[in-house]
Order: C-alpha cells, then structure tokens, then sequence
C-alpha cells in the first residue's frame, strides 16, 4: 500500500530527469518509496523529515530539509535551482512550501486526509495508482533500484510491541510479523 501511495502521488506530478521533488514526510512509511521513486526517475529529492532523520534520508539519496517553521526558508537555501514539483505525504506543510516557492499547482500533489487541497493541487491514494504500478514496484525492489526498509522483526507472540512501536509513528521502514 506504502509504494503504491507514492506512485500515485508521483505519477500526479510526473516527476523526470531535471526536476528538484520537494517530498514533505519524506522519511515515513510512504516517503521511503516516493523518495525512491523520484530517484528511479532522475529527480533531485528534497526530503522534509525531523533532523534525527537525515543520515536515514541521505542513504536513501534524498538532501535532507527539517520541516517546520522557516521550511520555505531553508528549501530555498538548500535549492540552488527552483524547485519544479511535490508531494506532501503529511499534512500540507510541504504543499503550501511549494506554493510559497512557485510551483505550480498542477505540479503537486497531497495524500494526508484533512482539508481539501488548494486549487489544482491534486489529492491522491493507493487506489488512483496506475495499471502496473505493483508490477513496476516490485521489478525495482527485485532488481535493486528501491530498497524495502525493515524497521524490526517481531514474532507473531509479540504482536503488541510491533501494534506500539509502529503507533508511535517514528519508524523507519517496515515492521514485519513472523508467523
């Protein structure tokens, strides 16, 4: 569901080779793929994520941002070019950022429930993926080009530590169960 997600929100904004991608929520559960995805396609990230998390983004090939106040600010530090689309994957911090930076809104996109996006700014989910978006996610996670993050290991008999770890929502990659 994760990498389908950020193909969707990907595919709204056609990201390509000389494009910077601002990904707002760039180190969580859908940002790991959509950062991935950006890359596969020749753009320059720009991920915003807490400072704790930069090493993480940085190994992904992302240029780290920390998002809060001051984010236009330090987005247009950090861009020595103007950035050309984005995906904001929580909330609409990294959205209204764009805005704020000239984007145009048909070159953004939102997956976070919450208020409608501003005009043009297109909202999307896992079901808008396109035909074969699975298929082509997971040809790149066999050939290498997207790594699937795992966060931890859990046996099924400990269930209730994987349901809070994953509840605090500072994880980074996968929780899988054995059975």
């Amino acid at each position: 569901m994760s990498g389908l997600t950020a193909a969707a929100a990907l595919a709204a904004i056609g990201p390509r080779t000389g494009d910077t991608v601002l990904i707002g929520g760039a180190a969580g559960g859908v940002g790991i793929f959509a950062v991935q995805l950006a890359k596969l396609a020749g753009a320059r990230v720009l991920g915003t994520c807490s400072e704790s998390t930069f090493g993480f983004l940085r190994g992904l090939g992302a240029e780290p941002v920390a998002y809060g106040p001051g984010l236009t600010d330090r987005v247009r530090a950090l861009a020595s070019e103007e950035v050309t689309a984005a995906t904001d994957l929580f909330g609409r911090e990294a959205a209204e950022t764009a805005l704020k930076l000239g984007v145009a809104p048909e070159r953004i996109s939102v997956v976070a429930d919450g208020p409608a996006p501003p005009p043009g700014v297109r909202k999307m989910g896992a079901l808008d993926a396109g035909p074969g978006a699975l298929e082509s996610i997971a040809d790149a996670i066999c050939t290498g080009g997207i790594t699937v993050a795992i966060a931890a290991t859990f046996p099924v008999e400990r269930i209730r530590e994987a349901v809070t770890m994953q509840a605090q929502r500072h994880v980074h990659g996968k929780i899988v169960i054995a059975l």
